[in-house]
């Protein structure tokens, strides 16, 4: 019997996106197309240091970029936030044009907020994190300033942050990550570019896919799936799966344009059905733990594919299908993958010890994400302890 439940699609506010260019030669193109004529730049350090990429945009955009920084940092802390969106008001930019991975897309999109909101200290900006719906399902935002600057993205990693108007930069005083829902975040276009994704270590380009994929899968196996969203995540599976393991060889350049194209897939559907324990676990053991977000997602992606075995029958099986290994568990294919790449699979791996991950319990327990929408409940600490449990063993 087809289920009754209302379905809701959320677009996320892309004006374009443009996949396989060369987002060098393609940004002066986007920029005149939106009237922007003063580009603030943010970029990863090591797209800045470690090669000349940056130094050719500039070659290329001369005039039109009026101010640039690297100075982003791990999970985007809040300081560096706040500092940059000054420079960028100082500087008069009609548009932030992100360079690099999930640190830098998040540090945009929060610089977004301060800017329109006029809020440039740690409290004002606080004040603005996003709240919960009453049915738990949607992050709200709690903005009401119309967006004044927008963001041009240029991903330099797979894991998924251009498709979402959520920013989580973390909070230097407390080591907690802040929580926004930005108004008009999601990046006004997005330029793919698969040459400079080959710049990227490899080493990150398959910890962040590994993030993108653990998206896609909380979008295939969500509380409220919606077909639309289900059909995209199992492609991007599919992708994911296949083509991460070849981006170790950069003559596999159509590995490279398949891999952002699964990123695609995921985000076009992420933002429309709630996610559950991997997606908002990693927001705890990230900052806590002092691990990278996409290390850690590795692990409690395994972990909670094995929580869900039995649980998740028919989106597992759909999930098989589409990767056209129908007769394996979906978790040891998940295992497979990670130890072929050389990524974590348990909390040991991530050097976390038991007493670390005790103390992660509370913080898990009071985020508003961790403990809902999960289609095998996780409610208590007891619940949490036993689904990381399954995290300390491959």
């Amino acid at each position: 019997m087809e289920s009754t439940e209302p379905q809701r699609y959320r677009f996320t506010g892309h004006e374009r996106v443009f996949h396989n260019v060369s987002a060098i030669e393609a940004l002066p193109e986007v920029m005149a197309l939106f009237g922007y004529q003063r580009a603030f730049v943010v970029c990863s350090r090591s797209i800045r240091r470690k090669t000349t990429w940056i130094d050719r945009l500039h070659a290329r955009l001369g005039d039109l970029i009026v101010g640039i920084t690297d100075e982003v940092g791990e999970h985007s802390p809040l300081s560096n936030v706040l500092i940059a969106a000054k420079q960028a008001r100082d500087a008069r930019a009609d548009v932030i044009v992100s360079v690099g991975g999930g640190s830098v897309m998040d540090m945009c999109k929060a610089m977004q907020l301060c800017i329109s909101e006029n809020a440039y200290d740690r409290e004002s900006l606080l004040k603005l994190q996003f709240v919960v719906s009453g049915d738990g399902t949607e992050m709200l935002t709690t903005s009401q300033a119309p967006a004044a600057i927008r963001q041009i993205a240029i991903p330099t990693t797979l894991a998924t942050s251009e498709w979402t108007p959520v920013s989580t930069p973390i909070d230097d005083e407390t080591r907690l990550k802040a929580r926004f829902v930005v108004p008009d975040g999601s990046p006004e276009a997005i330029l793919y570019d698969p040459a400079l994704l080959q710049q990227t270590p490899v080493r990150l380009l398959w910890a962040t896919g590994i993030r993108g994929l653990d998206h896609a899968i909380n979008t295939a196996c969500s509380s409220s799936p919606h077909p639309f969203a289900s059909l995209l995540a199992e492609k991007a599976v599919a992708l994911y799966i296949r083509h991460l393991p070849n981006l170790g060889d950069t003559t596999a350049t159509d590995s490279f344009t398949q891999c952002q194209l699964a990123t695609w897939y995921t985000g076009m559907g992420q933002m429309s059905v709630p996610h559950g324990f991997s997606h908002w676990m990693v927001h705890i053991i990230g900052p806590y733990g002092d691990i990278a977000h996409s290390d850690a997602a590795c692990v409690l992606m395994l972990a909670q594919a094995k929580w869900l075995e039995g649980w998740v029958t028919p989106q597992h099986d759909r999930l098989l299908a589409a990767i056209g290994q129908s007769d394996t568990p979906f978790h040891a294919i998940l295992h497979d993958l990670l130890a072929g790449l050389g990524m974590p699979t348990t909390l040991d791996d991530l050097g976390l010890t038991r007493a670390q991950v005790e103390a992660m319990i509370k913080p898990a327990l009071e985020h508003p994400l961790v403990t809902r929408n999960n289609v095998r409940p996780i409610k208590t600490a007891a619940d949490l302890r036993a689904v990381l449990d399954l995290a300390w063993r491959a």
